[in-house]
């Protein structure tokens, strides 16, 4: 819509404080309404009466040292209200914490914890499950006044109904709850006469009988906005959509009403259609809830993007993060290439850069820096694997049959080259040094050109190699190519490219008459067969970042999955995985399933899965060669990289 390619189409209200802030010139034409009434969500505050003072006073100075039934919110939740309309009632009566050595999320927690004498608020605190669990160890006031004592989401007073059980038992005093709720739940039995509804200005309302309370937060409907020029039109194609007496295109008709989700009735017009922020004026509290002040100084995490389309990702991801409540904020920085982009963040002016597996040991080695976060897919194949692939009539059967064979390699010093060389160099018991020179009688690895070598050294792995004038050809699909001419034994290359070659969708001359090739398997791997496996991409941050600076990193992006990966329902408003700008793989890849911290190795199914490259590279079985940072000149710092081992002078001792 912001482009000018579609005139209308259906989002929530939290889609328009995003359109404000990126400036789209939108209108809202018709409300979606589910129920006949003026807002689709009315939250209030519920107490109980024997904290209510006498005359009327502050809230704060009602609530201090009380107890909190909050609903909290699940992942899971099919209804959750955003982090930020979530913890309007905190942000309203207790003061800004903006610690500089705390994450905003637990400042947050902090303030709350000094504020309320205790609190139930059951569920999820931040994304990663290691860093929960060590915020509810430091803030244990917030969990003391949950059944069990503990924050869990099978607590008895985890969410929406939770919160109004820990009020209706005692355990506390005041719930913040959708009205919706109250009234149900009261109207099963429970006593009224001790409970009131609280109102921001100090006052209180009787429970009993009070169908129209004071309310803290109403979240408008869903609606139906169009590009400013289109308003008219769009008004009345939208009122037709609904009318039995139309029969004509009623197929269209009824496509087009699925779409933009209406049901029993038709779209409230809004006559005339009215500015985003205009609409959301009429909802209580919901402009407040989005206007409230940010530390000074204010903080964001810089992702690094290579390409104009990367930065306009960025900016769209950026803006929908800040409406959920995503803090601290996106901030997006452009650079020519993922080097000039590592380079970024060890001089400190970007924090993050998104890259796939070939940068795991560049970026560690060259850079000092570390994958925080790794873009993950359950489906083996889809991952990057590296197999050996060699032509069936040569009759491998195991790795050691390629010793004094010639190989081929997508890269110099990539995922595959690193790979292989550390799992023949701990097979065989054998050094770094020695697999690099002697195990393989040719090597063909492109990109060694580049490096500041000697000339013996760079034939070694040059021999071979396809040409183009000049320049050496690389990638996997010239390793397979050089293996299905028999130029190598053995290449080594990924499922991904070997189903290409398979199905007959390389269109080149080569590639029509499909030679049959095997993957020879590991010794310990014969179930996958594969010499290695990474995910498709990772998150890369400094080495040397805070603590408070990493646990920001992580609770952004995994709350950012959360809202927009695949299996959420915010997806609809921005897909972080989907087709963007008509192009795939955007920032992050399209097969993506969700982002994770280290801890996915050790659960299921990735901990079953032998032979991960980023679970060894930390570890002294990886090859990695430490002079390499020479050939990229003197802008790039080498790396003391302790944690892995340095084979140093590998080629120069030769």
């Amino acid at each position: 819509m912001s482009k000018g390619l579609v005139d209308f189409g259906a989002f929530s209200a939290e889609d328009l404080v995003a359109a404000q802030w990126a400036n789209v010139d939108v209108l809202v034409t018709n409300q979606l309404k589910l129920r006949q009434r003026n807002f689709a969500r009315n939250i209030v505050a519920v107490v109980s009466r024997k904290i209510l003072p006498d005359n009327r006073t502050a809230v704060s100075a009602i609530l201090m040292n009380r107890t909190l039934c909050h609903p909290a919110a699940d992942v899971d939740d099919l209804k959750p209200l955003s982090d930020t309309l979530g913890q309007y009632l905190e942000s309203l009566v207790t003061a800004k914490s903006c610690d500089p050595k705390l994450s905003l999320a637990e400042n947050r927690l902090k303030t709350t914890a000094e504020f309320f004498g205790k609190a139930c608020k059951a569920g999820v605190w931040v994304p990663d499950k290691v860093r929960d669990a060590e915020l509810k160890r430091t803030y244990p006031s917030l969990c003391q006044a949950c059944a069990t004592g503990r924050c869990s989401i099978s607590d008895p007073y985890w969410g929406d109904s939770g919160a109004l059980n820990c009020l209706a038992a005692s355990a506390g005093d005041i719930a913040w709850a959708e009205l919706d709720d109250v009234q149900a739940y009261f109207q099963r039995g429970f006593d009224q006469e001790g409970f009131a509804y609280l109102c921001r200005d100090g006052s209180w309302q009787p429970l009993k009988n009070n169908k129209n309370p004071c309310v803290w937060l109403e979240r408008p409907w869903n609606v139906i906005v169009s590009r400013r020029k289109s308003a008219t039109a769009v008004a009345n194609l939208t009122s037709t959509l609904m009318n039995s007496s139309v029969t004509v295109d009623r197929h269209w008709r009824g496509a087009l009403a699925a779409l933009l989700d209406i049901r029993e009735a038709l779209p409230a017009p809004l006559s005339p259609p009215m500015p985003p922020m205009d609409y959301l004026a009429t909802a209580v509290g919901f402009r407040e809830a989005y206007s409230q002040h940010s530390c000074n100084p204010p903080r964001h995490i810089t992702l690094c993007t290579t390409s104009l389309t990367e930065s306009i990702k960025c900016q769209w991801l950026s803006e929908a993060g800040s409406v959920y409540g995503v803090s601290p904020p996106i901030q997006c920085a452009k650079r020519d290439n993922t080097h000039d982009c590592m380079l970024c963040i060890t001089e400190g002016q970007c924090d993050v850069v998104i890259a796939d597996s070939e940068w795991l040991v560049v970026g560690k080695r060259n850079y000092s820096l570390t994958s925080l976060l790794h873009e993950a897919t359950p489906i083996i194949e889809k991952t990057n694997t590296v197999f050996a692939y060699a032509r069936a009539d040569c009759h491998f059967k195991k790795m050691a049959d390629l010793r004094r064979k010639r190989a081929s390699f997508p890269h110099f010093d990539g995922h595959a080259f690193h790979s292989v060389l550390s799992y023949l160099a701990k097979a065989f018991n054998d050094t770094c040094k020695n697999v690099a020179n002697n195990f393989f009688k040719e090597i063909c690895a492109p990109g060694i050109e580049f490096y500041n070598l000697p000339n013996e050294t760079k034939n070694h792995y040059m021999k071979n190699c396809y040409k183009e004038g000049d320049k050496l050809l690389d990638g996997e699909i010239q390793a397979l190519r050089a293996v299905v001419e028999g130029k190598t034994d053995v290449a080594f290359i990924s499922m991904n490219t070997y189903n290409l070659y398979k199905d007959k969708h390389i269109p080149e001359p080569w590639a029509k008459n499909i030679i049959e090739l095997v993957p020879i398997c590991p010794e310990e791997n014969k179930d996958y067969c594969f010499v290695s496996w990474s995910n498709i991409g990772h998150i890369f941050a400094s080495n040397n970042i805070s603590s408070m600076k990493r646990q920001e990193i992580i609770n952004v992006f995994t709350q950012l999955d959360q809202l927009f990966g695949k299996h959420h329902v915010h997806k609809q408003m921005f897909s972080m995985y989907g087709p963007f700008n008509f192009k795939l793989d955007v920032l992050f890849h399209n097969i993506t399933k969700s982002i994770n911290t280290d801890e996915m190795f050790r659960t299921r199914p990735y901990s079953q899965i032998p032979l991960n490259f980023e679970s060894n590279l930390n570890s002294s079985d990886v090859c990695v060669f430490s002079d390499f940072y020479r050939s990229f000149g003197a802008k790039i710092m080498p790396s003391t990289l302790l944690s892995i081992i340095l084979v140093t002078s590998l080629f120069l001792l030769k």
